[in-house]
């Protein structure tokens, strides 16, 4: 009696490692990239953006740190200002300018009258939250004065302890961290499994 014996022929259920397409990278490597790029690019317009407008001398940028605009403006606040002509000041404007008693000091308050004279309009102001109006008559220099167009609450305090010695290290640290922390994030891998060979 004869046995017919068929050869079989076993193929291998996995394709070698050599011949496995490349792992997708994983998804929140992905995301964490995408969303990095995203914010350095809009960082890098900002400032690009902040600094062509300061430098134009068209806009100004100015730290509110007392509650006498609240609350239109809390305490903390950066307001946006731009050069207007004098002539377009009106009451009900949000103005930036500085004591006449204290030159030193910047001001940031409401015109509540405006009276003409021969050596151009004299301003009364008043912050929101106070009872009375302010104790001085404001004359702008120049043909031009700032009006206040935007708020950001809050930054302020970030912008004036900048201008501390201690805050300033706090900013740099800060910056590298993020330096770091962001290259760390576009270099990061996840670690491929390594493949299993099986002896036939």
């Amino acid at each position: 009696m004869k046995l017919a014996v068929r050869r079989a022929t076993a193929e291998p259920d996995e394709t070698p490692a050599a011949q496995q397409p490349p792992r997708r990278r994983h998804w929140a490597h992905r995301v964490l990239s995408a969303l990095l790029s995203l914010v350095v690019v809009l960082l890098a317009v900002g400032f690009a953006v902040a600094a062509y407008s300061v430098k134009s001398g068209n806009w100004e940028a100015s730290s509110v740190l007392s509650g006498s605009m609240e609350p239109k403006l809390p305490t903390g606040s950066v307001v946006i200002a731009q050069r207007e002509p004098v002539k377009s000041l009106k009451v009900g404007d949000i103005v930036i300018f500085h004591r006449p008693d204290e030159p030193e000091r910047q001001v940031v308050h409401r015109i509540v009258k405006i009276t003409p004279s021969a050596e151009g309009p004299v301003l009364e102001t008043k912050g929101d939250a106070n009872r009375t109006q302010d104790p001085w008559h404001v004359r702008p220099k120049g043909d031009t004065a700032w009006i206040v167009r935007h708020d950001v609450p809050y930054i302020g305090y970030v912008v004036t302890a900048i201008h501390t010695e201690t805050g300033f290290r706090v900013l740099l640290g800060a910056a590298a961290v993020l330096i770091v922390g962001g290259v760390v994030v576009l270099l990061w891998r996840p670690r491929k499994p390594t493949p299993q060979t099986t002896t036939p």
